[in-house]
């Protein structure tokens, strides 16, 4: 069996960067409102801000509940209408026992492509996060298409600038050939992934 290219690129999506649980929005809040109340402690004297507290402390409780009700509100409106980039709909993180798809793509990553129907087209978004920006420019947006017919996979390369290959062989554009479980493809002569089928 070929070895796996353990190489891993630590880029996150925006999507991923933006969420944040509960807890950490309650620990940011209580944090940011225990520190400015020492601060008015130090200013103010211990006289002068026990007379200021006693008078806002409710306004301080209610902008607290306020500030986490619009957090929550916000949170639920960027999931509900952020839009899902490919990657995230069909990209699997390996687990052992897996047998939903019928073959996968392994990823340089260790993530998979699952390729579950009778066609499967992979291009430049499937990469996203898998290899740097600047290579990602040498994959086609719809690079190769991988099509099952009867118990056989095939793959085909979707006429792009800079081929793909199996095994070190190029295929022609628009050419179809059968995969074996094992092979190896280089798309774009950028990145290297491994077809497996199911067993």
């Amino acid at each position: 069996m070929k070895m796996l290219d353990q190489r891993y690129i630590n880029t996150y999506s925006l999507q991923e960067n933006v969420k944040m649980s509960l807890g950490k929005i309650l620990t940011i809040i209580l944090s940011i409102t225990a520190l400015g109340l020492v601060v008015a402690l130090i200013i103010f004297g211990y006289e002068d801000f026990s007379a200021w507290f006693q008078k806002v402390f409710i306004d301080l409780i209610f902008a607290v509940i306020m500030a986490v009700i619009v957090g929550l509100i916000i949170d639920r409106i960027y999931r509900k209408y952020a839009p899902q980039s490919k990657i995230l709909k069909t990209t699997m993180t390996h687990s052992p026992g897996n047998n939903v798809s019928f073959a996968k793509l392994i990823l340089p990553n260790n993530n998979n492509i699952i390729v579950d129907g009778a066609e499967r087209v992979v291009g430049r978004e499937d990469f996203v996060g898998v290899i740097s920006t600047d290579k990602l420019l040498y994959i086609g947006k719809d690079h190769l298409k991988i099509t099952k017919d009867g118990d056989y996979f095939y793959i085909q390369d979707l006429n792009t600038k800079n081929g793909t290959k199996i095994n070190g062989e190029t295929i022609s554009a628009n050419e179809t050939k059968l995969l074996s479980s094992g092979d190896e493809i280089e798309v774009g002569q950028t990145v290297k992934i491994y077809y497996h089928e199911r067993t």
